[in-house]
């Protein structure tokens, strides 16, 4: 679903609200799509209910995948939290030392304390 939402969305930006509260921004433009998370909450019940268990090594699993699956197709997703970058997947991630945590270089993790806020 990611690629296709992907190449679906050229360019535009949307902010998504639940009780008049800012949740989530999603801007996209050039084969990037960019998600800040406002609400960590609403990202990780989205997430979650897309499987991969709540183990870490499930959902880096299931992240991998998806990241490999952007980078073949060209396109670059990032997430943030409350402004800061956590993670870059897909095309436009340059890993360094994360390649050895992820095992692929289709996933960079750009802020670990952000990363971890964002899941707990």
């Amino acid at each position: 679903m990611p690629t296709r939402l992907g190449h679906i969305i050229k360019s535009g930006a949307v902010t998504l609200s639940t009780g008049n509260k800012e949740t989530l921004q999603l801007k996209a433009e050039n084969n990037r799509i960019d998600i800040n998370a406002i609400d960590k909450g609403f990202l990780k019940d989205v997430v979650g209910n897309m499987g991969g268990g709540k183990s870490i090594v499930g959902r880096l699993n299931q992240l991998k995948g998806l990241a490999e699956e952007l980078r073949d197709e060209g396109l670059t997703f990032t997430i943030s939290y409350k402004g800061d970058l956590a993670v870059t997947v897909g095309s436009g991630a340059k890993p360094k030392i994360s390649k050895i945590i992820t095992k692929t270089n289709a996933v960079e993790i750009n802020n670990l304390l952000k990363l971890i806020e964002l899941g707990t």
